[in-house]
Order: C-alpha cells, then sequence, then structure tokens
C-alpha cells in the first residue's frame, strides 16, 4: 500500500488507528495581545522605545558546541590502566615471564525532553488593531540569548507579531529549563509516561563514584577531584579559598600530563555572588599564599600595595580571568549553578548564600570534550517522505533541526507546540573537578531569572481595559 495514494479520509482514519491524537485548542484567545484592543499596548500616547526588565540567565550553555547525534545510548570508552604484572621473572630463557591486563570501562549519557506551548491564538483577535495604540514599537534589549539551543531562530522582536511573542515564551521556558537542568538535571525527575525528561546535569557529572556503563562495575579511575569548602565564607580564616584552588588546579595540570592529553583548555564556572567576593578575598591572599610558612612569625612580611591589590582585583573582574599557579583561566559566571539558602539548606545562616565552583575541561587534544548534543529533526521529513501527501501533517523544525513544531486548530483558534531533546556530555570527567560548599554573605541579593526563587521579580498586567465607545446603535 502507498500510502501517498491514499484520500484524505483514509489518510486520516489511518493517522487516527496510529495514536496521532491532539489536545484541541481553547475555543477562544487566550494568548497576550499587543496592538488589538485590550492588549497591553493599548494605550494612548506609548512611546515607541520598549524597555525590558526581564532577567535571562548567563552560564556555561553558550560556550559548549551543539552537535547533532541520533545514538540513543552511546558509549564513551576509556583505558582506565594496566594492572600490576603477575608472574615472576624467569629462570631459563624461554620460561614464561611476568605479564599484565589492560582495564577498561565505558560511559554513557541520556537524552532529556523538554516540551513548551503558547496559548491559544484566535486569528480573528490578532488581525484586530485599536485605534489609540502604538504600531511602531520596538524593544530596546534581547530577552534571550544565553544558551546554545535556546536561541537562534526565536523572533528577535516579540513586539512584531502575536505569534512572535508567544513563540518566544516558549524559547524562554526553554532557556529557562536548560539553564537549570545543565547543572542540576537528574533523572529522577523524569515523568512516568516519558513527556518530560531530564538529562543529567554537570554536577551529576563532576562526581566521584563513576561506573562502567554495561557491567556496574566501580571505575575511580574516571572520577573527578571533589573537594569540600564545608560552608566556610570565602574570606575564612579557618580554610583558605587560596589553597583549594592552587591545589585542585595543581591537582588536574597534572594529570592533564602524566595522562598526556595536552592542551586541556579548561573554565572554572561559579555563580556571580562567588566571583565578586572571590575577586575581593584573591588578591591579598594569592600574593601572600604561605609566605607566614617560609617566614614564621606574629606578622606576615610582605605587605601588599593597596593600589596593586585593587588593581589586580579589578583586572580579574574586567577580564573574567584567574590566575593560578602562573597559569590563566577564563571565568565563566553561571547563576544555574544551585544555590543553597537558608530555606534549603539547614548549614547556611539568613543572609547567606553558598554554591559549588566548577573546573570544567572543555577541550583535549584538539577535541571537544564538554559539548551539547541534540535530536536533529531535519530528518524528519525524510525519513516520513513515503507518506506522500500525508507528509504535509508532520510538524515543522526551527533552529537548526534543534525544536520540533506542531500546531493545532480548532477552526480559527490554534496552539503551537515544541519540544527538544538535549543532552550534555562531558567526556573527561577526570579531567573536572568541583569545590563545594563555598558561602559568601552579600549585602544585596541579585535579582534571579528562575520564577521559583524569592529574588525574581515582575510586576504590572497583561491586559487592559478596551477603549469604551458610544453609538446610537449600542
Amino acid at each position: 500500500m502507498n500510502i501517498g495514494d491514499l484520500t484524505v479520509k483514509q489518510l486520516a482514519e489511518l493517522m487516527d488507528k496510529m495514536g496521532d491524537h491532539t489536545k484541541a485548542p481553547a475555543s477562544y484567545g487566550t494568548s497576550m495581545l499587543h496592538d488589538q484592543p485590550g492588549g497591553l499596548f493599548d494605550v494612548p500616547g506609548l512611546e515607541a522605545e520598549v524597555i525590558s526588565t526581564h532577567v535571562h540567565p548567563q552560564g556555561i550553555g553558550s560556550l559548549l558546541p551543539a552537535l547533532p547525534s541520533d545514538n540513543d545510548d552511546p558509549r564513551y570508552a576509556f583505558i582506565l590502566g594496566w594492572q600490576k604484572a603477575t608472574g615472576t621473572q624467569p629462570v631459563n630463557p624461554c620460561d614464561d615471564a611476568p605479564k599484565n591486563f589492560i582495564k577498561g570501562g565505558n560511559l554513557t549519557a541520556q537524552f532529556g525532553r523538554v516540551a513548551g506551548q503558547t496559548n491559544t491564538i484566535e486569528v480573528d483577535q490578532i488581525l484586530h488593531r485599536s485605534r489609540s495604540s502604538s504600531s511602531n514599537l520596538r524593544l530596546m534589549n534581547a530577552m534571550m540569548g544565553m544558551d546554545t539551543l535556546a536561541s537562534g531562530e526565536f523572533p528577535e522582536n516579540p513586539l512584531d507579531t502575536v505569534i512572535s511573542a508567544e513563540m518566544l515564551g516558549v524559547g524562554i521556558g526553554f532557556e529557562r529549563d536548560l539553564a537549570d537542568m545543565a547543572w542540576n538535571g537528574a533523572i529522577a525527575n523524569n515523568t512516568a509516561g516519558g513527556g518530560y525528561k531530564e538529562f543529567p546535569g554537570l554536577a551529576a557529572q563532576i562526581t566521584t563514584g563513576h561506573v562502567d556503563a554495561d557491567t556496574n562495575t566501580a571505575m575511580p579511575a574516571a572520577d573527578s577531584t571533589v573537594l569540600d569548602f564545608n560552608y566556610n565564607l570565602l574570606d575564612s580564616t579557618a580554610l583558605d579559598v587560596v589553597e583549594y584552588f592552587t591545589a585542585l588546579e595543581y591537582h588536574l595540570s597534572t594529570l592533564d600530563r602524566s595522562t598526556r592529553l595536552s592542551n586541556v583548555q579548561r573554565a572554572i564556572v561559579m555563580r556571580p555572588e562567588i566571583w565578586q567576593y572571590l575577586t575581593m578575598v584573591w588578591p591579598c591572599r594569592y600574593n601572600t599564599n604561605h609566605c607566614t610558612t617560609f617566614f614564621p612569625g606574629t606578622t606576615n612580611p610582605v605587605v601588599i600595595n593597596d593600589n596593586n591589590n585593587i588593581l589586580m582585583r579589578d583586572t580579574m573582574r574586567r577580564s573574567k580571568q584567574i590566575e593560578i599557579n602562573g597559569n590563566t583561566y577564563p571565568v565563566v559566571i553561571d547563576d544555574g549553578i544551585f544555590q543553597s539558602t537558608n530555606i534549603n539548606d539547614a548549614n547556611v545562616p539568613a543572609g547567606h548564600f553558598a554554591s559549588d565552583v566548577f573546573f570544567v575541561p572543555l577541550v583535549a587534544n584538539g577535541m571537544p570534550v564538554c559539548y551539547w548534543e541534540f535530536i536533529d529533526y531535519r530528518r524528519v521529513r525524510t525519513e516520513l517522505a513515503p507518506m506522500g501527501t500525508g507528509a504535509s501533517h508532520i510538524p515543522i523544525w526551527t533552529d537548526g533541526g534543534r525544536f520540533l513544531w506542531t500546531t493545532e486548530y480548532v477552526k480559527w483558534c490554534l496552539n503551537m507546540t515544541a519540544k527538544i531533546e538535549p543532552r550534555l556530555v562531558l567526556r573527561t570527567p577526570h579531567l573536572a573537578g568541583r569545590i563545594d560548599n563555598l558561602m559568601v554573605a552579600p549585602l544585596l541579593a541579585q535579582r534571579d531569572w528562575n520564577p521559583d526563587s524569592p529574588y525574581w521579580y515582575d510586576g504590572g498586567v497583561s491586559t487592559r481595559a478596551t477603549t469604551t465607545s458610544y453609538a446610537v446603535w449600542k
């Protein structure tokens, strides 16, 4: 049977049997209107420039390459080492000699799945224009752009059309989901039916306890290096933050050389609150590290010129770089890293915040070792080409194949739904490290992009009352 030869009715019956069931849109428009009657910008005398106060995530996602992949259950092989030779040295020339065996193991990765949907768009409604509203509105600042996978073909100006704004709303939802999932993704959060899936975040990969993907055998040689600052403040005298950073950097850079993985490019990733305080502490502590050890006494023999101290601090902040053991590393500010507060962690006093710092390998031997992968939806139409004219019912892809969109109609009302299936792959967890539970006590907490945070703000309205008019026929 050639599917392309079916009548429209037969095709509909066949697709129904195949399970092509959809939830209908609402029977009236629920989307946010712009310059239509009752829309958000239906205000006489409104200036054209619109300024957004929307806080978007920032982080490592935009630095990582995004690669298409259809490998559902991959294996990443390791040579974990050679065992100690067994046996004795030969007595005679042709006797058996000691021998050893190579040991190896595999890691795996898992795709996530996130979906988003527009509000119901009523075509009749969005074609109307209010006589009092402005039609040349322009957005002054971008509202997206954190993540490689959550930007691109989403409309740059959501004020152009209602559909642009609704699509952007889906994109912002993806951006938020991926900013959090990149670090905190856990498969325990997956829904039973598979409609929502989280891929393991970097916090679950930069860790100890790695096992072979096929036998569950422990692979300590693949483990990351994890230190604990134990909820001490960055300027604590109990623990020295410079000592922790320099020890971890030296350990990892030595491992780079001893495993013959040359030219390892590594980024140090932390929340903005940690970076702000670290730059205040680092110049003084780094320039006097171990001075009292080599020159014991009641006072430190090294005196830092205040101007040089401030210059080093400001240079660090301006360049987003930190020098450790003579090596310079880029610093990535990422507010998707989980933050502990007195609300979610009994170890954190009120007004304090604790989070982890990650040493993330990006490239080794010229090959990306930390990167995005995504299901490439550009192949959808090719795979379903045998459907002939039925292929017109198939969803569309955007953003280089990263997003798959479908549209559901009830007469003149429609919903648009998109999904994305990404994962973050870390090929060299043994070259990664982390310092857990560093704490700061800022005077002001930063605004958050996460609507679940107490430091997220919005306000205002989504709709306005329509203009009242009078006529004899009313």
